[in-house]
């Protein structure tokens, strides 16, 4: 008795089906993995609606291709922090504006990062003491001054999880009695900061945050 023809042929489909495997089910390596930071360990990734580019440790800079940190030939690493007039323009600012409040919230980080404008920052009560963080954005790359009412505050500037170290800390020139204390940042256009005042006493502070030009 003759086979079909037809029945040969779907016999010979599943022995090639049964030989080879399902080609549609996927193989572990074709897993996704996992994107590693192209700007590590020198740097780290900052990935936007515009386009990703490298924020590099000092030292370091972009490449051609901006995706990954190379060491930048001509870093020279530095001693000390210039802080300019020593507080004089600030002080301006204390007696002329423009002036903003800006209060503390635990649900939100209300921001302070209009340049020449003076602050009063309202601090939220925590565990007997005053704290408050808020958020800055840097809209330029190099030197800025955090121009405090009281040396009495702690302050923290972090990139996410990351703490900024200051690259200086002294007291103003004393052209106004708003502003007495000030630390210097080295900060990079684009990105987002957060700073962090106490725990303290204090309920409240005055603040000025200037790019040095």
């Amino acid at each position: 008795m003759r086979t079909p023809f037809p029945a040969l042929l779907l016999a010979g489909g599943l022995a090639v089906l049964t030989a080879c495997g399902d080609d549609a089910s996927p193989s572990p390596d074709d897993t996704p993995q996992e994107q590693g930071d192209p700007c590590a360990p020198n740097g780290h990734i900052h990935r936007e609606p515009e386009g990703d580019w490298c924020h590099c440790n000092r030292g370091y800079l972009a490449s051609e291709s901006g995706l990954s940190c190379v060491a930048d030939p001509d870093y020279v690493p530095r001693t000390d922090f210039d802080f300019g007039d020593n507080g004089e323009h600030a002080c301006w600012h204390v007696t002329n504006g423009p002036f903003a409040t800006v209060t503390a919230s635990p649900e939100r980080q209300p921001r302070v990062d209009d340049f020449h404008t003076h602050y009063t920052v309202q601090l939220r009560p925590e565990n007997g003491q005053s704290v408050g963080t808020f958020s800055f954005k840097a809209w330029a790359s190099g030197d800025f001054i955090l121009y405090l009412s009281t040396p009495d505050v702690a302050v923290a500037v972090k990139e996410g999880e990351r703490v900024v170290e200051p690259m200086g800390t002294q007291a103003t020139g004393g052209f106004c009695d708003g502003l007495r204390q000030m630390v210097g940042y080295e900060l990079t256009d684009k990105v987002q900061y957060t700073v962090t005042f106490g725990p303290t006493a204090l309920t409240n502070l005055g603040l000025v945050i200037e790019h040095l030009q």
